[in-house]
């Protein structure tokens, strides 16, 4: 019988002056982790116990982590100049649904492209050392960088291999700055709207329930509209599809609503 370890990624690390391989679990047990930080080879500074990264250094990798999960979906639009989703975008979720050829932004195909190798070779990665791990269940690379930033930064910054975690650090430093600049050559404008997220959630006990998240409006650098929800990258929705769907479930709109329509919707005043 195949016991959890047998499957585990393979490490070489030394013990009572051999070097061995072992698996991922043991590996880390064995790993003795340098003094200082590996990122900062000019200002040296303490790493965490236990650790190759400082303090800062985990906070910072974390954030790259969150930026290739928050910039992903500005750089879905802005692959297709003409707005909408082209026909390289991922599909999302497994429903299998395609969209029509669109001309797209070679640049930021490019860095998405970057990406999505990036975040795939870590969870890649992270599948080899901890069998066990089961992913979301929406693959797509903006969800995948945001499970990696919620729950999986530690694993990272304590991995048995100092290569690997230099390797995702750098690669990860490298992709947010550019999908950062991607995605505010035409800045977005936020607007919050006092209302509620219309999608649903899965609650602690594995059951359906609707999203307790809040709202707010994304006005792209080409003038279209999108709302966001405030707890999960994936409730997103354009404007008037949300707007719509609020105007269903408030048989009288009040005059705030009203306002935000026609400030988004129409292009006057409010």
């Amino acid at each position: 019988m195949t016991t959890p370890l047998e499957l585990e990624e393979k490490y070489r690390v030394t013990v009572g002056g051999a070097v061995v391989l072992l698996p991922y679990t043991l590996a880390k047990k064995q790993t003795v982790y340098a003094e200082l930080c590996i990122f900062h080879d000019e200002e040296p500074a303490k790493a965490a116990p236990g650790s190759h990264l400082c303090p800062a250094c985990i906070e910072w990798l974390r954030s790259a982590l969150t930026d290739v999960a928050k910039y992903w979906p500005d750089l879905e639009d802005a692959l297709a100049p003409a707005g909408g989703r082209a026909a390289s975008a991922e599909r999302v979720g497994g429903t299998g649904d395609l969209y029509p050829p669109l001309p797209i932004n070679g640049e930021v195909s490019d860095i998405m492209r970057a990406a999505r190798r990036a975040i795939w070779l870590t969870v890649g990665k992270l599948i080899q050392d901890r069998p066990e791990q089961r992913l979301p269940l929406d693959h797509g690379t903006g969800v995948l960088a945001d499970w990696l930033a919620r729950w999986h930064v530690e694993y990272l910054a304590t991995h048995p291999s100092v290569e690997h975690v230099e390797a995702v650090g750098w690669d990860l430093a490298k992709i947010a700055r550019q999908m950062r600049e991607a995605a505010y050559q035409s800045p977005p404008i936020e607007v919050d709207i006092d209302g509620n997220c219309h999608q649903l959630m899965i609650n602690s006990r594995g059951e359906r329930v609707p999203c307790t998240g809040k709202v707010s409006a994304w006005t792209q650098g080409d003038g279209r509209v999108v709302i966001r929800c405030s707890l999960d990258i994936t409730h997103r929705v354009p404007a008037d599809q949300w707007f719509a769907t609020a105007g269903r479930r408030t048989p009288r709109p009040n005059r705030a609503m009203e306002t935000l329509k026609k400030k988004y919707l129409t292009g006057r005043k409010a």
